[in-house]
């Protein structure tokens, strides 16, 4: 009780917060109504729920809190990218996936939506035609598919399994780690040959939560002649003259700082 005591109190202060316009101390009237509020709500629900009702009403937070967690992790790394930006630790104009890990989910596209749903079943596939692209080489790519695949394919059966072997679905989410790996390491390579910014970490989350979005993202990275990858950020056409001559000529640019110097 003491637990949930506590939790409706600091919920209470925070809606308190919100409800006031982000005000750190709002007028105390503002602060009894809401706290009268959330103690009412939370007495209904202990009484209608009996002596479980503690233990549900905690399982329920943990598992509604469980997708913002995801997502915080996902702002933070949003967050950090832009400060990087600002800070000029990453150029706003260099390469990039075209294909977001979720326009397969969120846009209006037909052929990422089949992309979606045939990368469910034949992601190994996928990998195999991505890593040959990238030049990794026949046995390598057959070698990556494969391990994929018999990943991909235990998975599902000890899944399966479950409904008969106790336990059998903790020996298959291990071999889903290892599906997810294989698709890591092809999303690096893809990263590292197209000077795309990122790291193994993000690899492997989008991987872990999106493997159908994800293999999209890959077959679509390598189409011929570069139509797969972008820029972060559209450089506007001012821009086109600076990076010629600061990132296509470097020297050119030095000297011309030197003759500014100079004068």
């Amino acid at each position: 009780k003491q637990w949930y005591q506590r939790r409706v109190a600091i919920t209470a202060g925070i809606i308190d917060i919100l409800a006031a316009n982000g005000i750190e101390d709002p007028p105390r009237s503002q602060r009894v109504f809401w706290a009268l509020c959330e103690g009412a709500t939370a007495t209904a629900l202990l009484v209608a729920g009996g002596t479980d009702a503690l233990g549900a009403l905690q399982t329920v937070s943990i598992i509604t809190g469980l997708p913002y967690t995801i997502i915080l992790c996902f702002l933070c790394i949003s967050l950090w990218r832009a400060l990087a930006m600002e800070m000029g630790d990453i150029d706003p104009y260099g390469p990039d996936f075209k294909v977001s890990v979720i326009d397969p989910i969120t846009t209006w596209k037909p052929e990422l939506w089949l992309g979606f749903l045939k990368n469910l079943f034949i992601t190994p596939f996928t990998l195999y035609k991505v890593m040959t692209a990238l030049g990794q080489g026949v046995g390598n790519s057959i070698s990556m598919a494969m391990t994929a695949f018999i990943c991909w394919l235990l998975w599902i059966i000890l899944l399966i399994l479950q409904i008969e072997v106790e336990g059998s679905f903790a020996l298959g989410w291990v071999f889903y780690l290892g599906f997810v790996t294989c698709i890591t390491i092809t999303r690096h390579k893809v990263r590292l040959q197209n000077g795309i910014n990122g790291n193994p970490c993000e690899d492997f989350f989008c991987a872990l939560i999106l493997y159908p979005c994800t293999a999209v993202q890959l077959e679509e990275a390598v189409r011929p002649r570069g139509e797969g990858i972008t820029t972060l950020m559209p450089a506007p056409a001012d821009m086109q003259n600076y990076r010629d001559v600061v990132v296509e000529n470097p020297a050119a640019d030095k000297s011309n700082q030197e003759d500014e110097n100079s004068v």
